[in-house]
């Protein structure tokens, strides 16, 4: 049972692929985070996914979008949470799209872990993404491993950053 997880970030990929891996899941991470603000604060993160998923073992692959493409996107809607909501979508739906062109029975997000992000809004926007690239979407509610996680990526001195990644999170923006 082969799962592509979107991953927004190690920490939050730390109880993901453990719950999922006891599960007897085989899984595979992808970084696609095109909302990520400054370029800098991207490249950390991934170099900090892509160090966790060679002490895992699991297998990561990391796409560019673009950033200038993803603003374009959430443009759209730049209040919260519709501009969440884009993002979320813009994620899932690529993520959703290479589970199927690369062959995995199914595909989750660590999002799904955060006590911070809207929850309801990422479980539509994965259930989109499922049926517009019809591969199946694994529902799982992690947060009930939130502080697990970050003991987990404390443990394993992992870069835990303070905001979502875009620069209306850094700036606090809620508009």
């Amino acid at each position: 049972m082969r799962v592509l997880m979107h991953s927004c970030c190690a920490p939050c990929s730390t109880f993901s692929l453990a719950l999922m891996r006891s599960m007897g899941y085989s899984v595979s991470a992808l970084f696609v985070n095109p909302n990520i603000y400054p370029e800098h604060e991207g490249e950390k993160r991934w170099l900090t996914l892509w160090e966790f998923a060679s002490l895992e073992g699991m297998p990561v692959c990391r796409v560019e979008v673009g950033h200038e493409k993803w603003l374009e996107t959430v443009s759209a809607d730049l209040a919260k949470p519709g501009r969440c909501v884009l993002c979320y979508r813009t994620r899932l739906d690529e993520t959703a799209r290479r589970a199927r062109d690369e062959g995995f029975q199914y595909f989750t997000t660590s999002l799904l872990l955060s006590i911070y992000q809207d929850h309801d809004a990422i479980v539509r926007e994965a259930r989109e993404a499922s049926r517009r690239h019809s591969v199946e979407f694994l529902y799982f509610d992690f947060r009930k491993g939130y502080r697990r996680s970050r003991e987990m990526a404390r443990g394993k001195h992992l870069y835990m950053q303070k905001y979502c990644g875009c620069e209306f999170s850094l700036r606090g923006e809620n508009r």
